[in-house]
């Protein structure tokens, strides 16, 4: 899932050279894009985006958990397509929960944590890029108390996403909702984008946690 304003497309290339990796040759990638509609930190003016954003500095302002809601909704049922084997391209394979990540970047990254974190099957994991945890006054009460492989990584001069709401949000993961060794944070010199290094880290992850 991608970010703020961004496409499906915006992750194709990442996606493609993931899948040229010989040992990830097996894994399916999914890309959806946001519905475009207005958002609130944008001067209200319409994007896509998968929820409406009160502010980047300030998570205590409040957030649009019912636009997550929806959101999550609509990725659940393209979720669901992969599960009972009606997607396009799987000729009626179904693929079990467990054999599935939920991944994102930035806001897209929210959703993956928001749906991975209160799923009520055990997903293979979660991947959680240039992000922050959603929800995080009630996330304990909502969590599903499954615990999975959790990758999180985030640029240490992130101008957007501030460094420490990533590292306070992982420790949450790693120890208030008891993931502890199944929580890997990874940190890079960057700002609010991927690079080399990290798409190369999370590739050895997908190996470990959806093996051939």
């Amino acid at each position: 899932m991608h970010g703020l304003g961004d496409t499906a497309q915006g992750w194709l290339d990442v996606a493609r050279a993931l899948g040229r990796n010989q040992a990830l040759q097996h894994i399916r990638f999914v890309l959806p894009t946001a519905p475009v509609q207005p958002v609130t930190i944008n001067m209200g003016m319409s994007m896509t985006s998968w929820f409406d954003l009160y502010s980047l500095t300030d998570l205590d302002q409040g957030e649009d958990e019912s636009g997550m809601r929806k959101s999550a909704a609509a990725i659940w049922d393209l979720v669901a397509q992969e599960t009972n084997g009606s997607a396009p391209g799987l000729n009626g394979h179904k693929v079990p929960m467990n054999r599935i990540v939920l991944a994102g970047f930035s806001q897209g990254g929210v959703m993956a944590q928001l749906m991975g974190l209160t799923a009520q099957e055990r997903p293979a994991g979660i991947a959680a890029l240039s992000t922050w945890l959603p929800l995080h006054q009630k996330m304990a009460s909502m969590h599903s108390k499954h615990t999975f492989p959790f990758f999180q990584a985030q640029g240490t001069v992130d101008p957007l996403v501030d460094y420490k709401y990533a590292r306070r949000s992982f420790d949450y993961v790693q120890s208030s909702l008891g993931f502890g060794k199944l929580a890997e944070g990874h940190e890079y010199r960057m700002p609010h984008s991927a690079c080399p290094a990290e798409i190369t880290d999370l590739g050895s992850w997908l190996e470990r946690v959806v093996p051939v």
